[in-house]
């Protein structure tokens, strides 16, 4: 028995050291100084993106090789003279706004540089250094130097001590959320600025080249939520969701929009974003997020938060249709709703006026099945009638008013018109500009929802818009 206990310690013993190790090498990685690009003219290759850096004291740790250095101070012009890279100082300095403005690079008359002796002649990070064996601190960030004096930037890297700190400054924003009130952030310039040196807590990749966030209010007192925007060097921008813990530890993170490239005819089409085009996050906190693909098929993808703070893909159901496409394990998730390239684009055009309240929701109006569908998953009864005009609207002011409207549409209701009416809508955004407590009008294939102070007329889609043919 004393055996067995003895022999069960030492392989709890053994699987601690395993974790240890493990959890080791995952800090060793997260410590690594990483590469920012797309602050010069040259183009970073593989080699430097992957080099293992780390400076701790006097000492310098590159890939599995360590240097002890002397840190000294030197007027930045004399720096790169005596180097014989004047030309790159130059460069600098036409880049400084540039270079303060988004990475708090800031290259001061007095600059802070490392001494290497030379043990550093037989390392590939010989290559990386200046002619005198010297690379320049700026801060936090450390300039490497390739060849002909081409600058290579490292930042240090920050984790949950200095980011509970910028947190605070960033705004607050509130719940229910959707792709529309995050382009206004972006427009209104309500996200702050974060730190570059965030990439690797983060897990940015070395491409990630601007960052700015806004924070949600707290969803529990054990979970932060935050939004951050990504810019990549190629000029686009990806937005995530991060969950946080009270001490503001990493515990997930979701990508909820980002597109490359346009369906029909590729960049410059006259299609809709490929790529993560739009999310809505509800008072709840539950998530929706929808892809649509090169073939014009529509993904759409719910999550919760967990309270241990991750975000649990959950099934999506739609009572909108009686026929799937087929889904591909490799690219779509089992629980998600994937529409065909048809009931994706089967949705009313925006054709006249503005309603802001109604932006976030896609209609779709079957008239053969009578029934409307909303955001393609929650479906509602809907009746056709012809009626009086005059009944209709009930006062003489508004008729009057109305049918002058229709006139742009070149459509006479001064006698009578078509109308629909919806059933169970009575929770919906659009109940409550209808008429008559569930009506509209409908003519010419055309939904046309009115009243004293709006018109707003939306198509049904063409042939042509809703499968494409090249």
């Amino acid at each position: 028995m004393k055996t067995i206990k003895l022999t069960f310690i030492l392989f709890l013993l053994v699987l601690s050291l395993i974790v240890s190790s493990a959890t080791a090498d995952e800090k060793k990685m997260l410590d690594n100084w990483g590469i920012i690009y797309g602050i010069s003219d040259t183009l970073i290759n593989e080699t430097t993106v992957d080099f293992d850096i780390k400076l701790l004291g006097n000492k310098f740790y590159f890939n599995n090789q360590s240097f002890l250095i002397k840190r000294n101070t030197m007027p930045a012009k004399d720096f790169f003279i005596n180097n014989n890279i004047e030309q790159t100082y130059f460069d600098l300095k036409k880049q400084r706004q540039l270079l303060e403005y988004n990475y708090n690079i800031k290259l001061n008359d007095s600059i802070t540089y490392l001494q290497f002796d030379k043990n550093i002649d037989n390392s590939l990070l010989k290559q990386y250094v200046t002619q005198n064996r010297q690379v320049i601190l700026l801060d936090d960030i450390l300039l490497l130097f390739g060849k002909n004096g081409e600058p290579v930037f490292y930042s240090k890297p920050y984790f949950e001590k200095e980011f509970i700190k910028e947190v605070s400054q960033l705004s607050i924003i509130n719940v229910p959320f959707n792709a529309e009130d995050a382009y206004i952030l972006y427009r209104d310039e309500v996200l702050k600025k974060l730190s570059i040196h965030y990439k690797n807590f983060l897990g940015i990749p070395w491409q990630g080249v601007y960052l700015s966030g806004a924070r949600f209010s707290p969803i529990s007192p054990d979970l932060n939520l935050i939004f951050i925007d990504v810019f990549w060097d190629s000029g686009e921008a990806d937005s995530f969701l991060y969950l946080f813990s009270s001490d503001y530890k990493l515990l997930d993170k979701l990508l909820i929009f980002s597109y490359r490239t346009t369906t029909r005819g590729g960049p410059g089409g006259d299609g809709q974003p490929v790529g993560y085009h739009y999310f809505t996050i509800d008072k709840n906190y539950s998530i929706e997020r929808q892809q649509r693909f090169e073939d014009e098929t529509i993904e759409i993808q719910h999550f919760q938060i967990t309270k241990e703070g991750k975000f649990q893909e959950i099934p999506v159901t739609s009572n909108c249709y009686s026929k799937w496409t087929t889904k591909d394990p490799n690219k779509h998730s089992p629980r998600s709703l994937l529409l065909t390239s048809k009931q994706a684009n089967n949705y009313l055009r925006f054709e006249g006026g503005q309603l802001e309240e109604l932006d976030s929701a896609t209609l779709t109006l079957n008239a053969n099945e009578k029934k409307l569908c909303v955001n393609y998953q929650q479906v509602y009864p809907v009746n056709f009638g012809k009626t009086n005009s005059k009944q209709f609207f009930d006062n003489e002011a508004l008729y009057q008013q109305q049918v002058e409207n229709f006139k742009k549409y070149h459509i006479d209701i001064s006698n009578e018109l078509e109308y629909v009416t919806f059933e169970n809508i009575d929770e919906l955004p659009i109940a409550k500009f209808l008429l008559n407590g569930n009506q509209a009008i409908y003519m010419n294939n055309t939904l046309f929802i009115v009243g004293k102070d709006y018109f707003v007329a939306y198509r049904q889609p063409t042939k042509e818009e809703l499968v494409y043919t090249q």
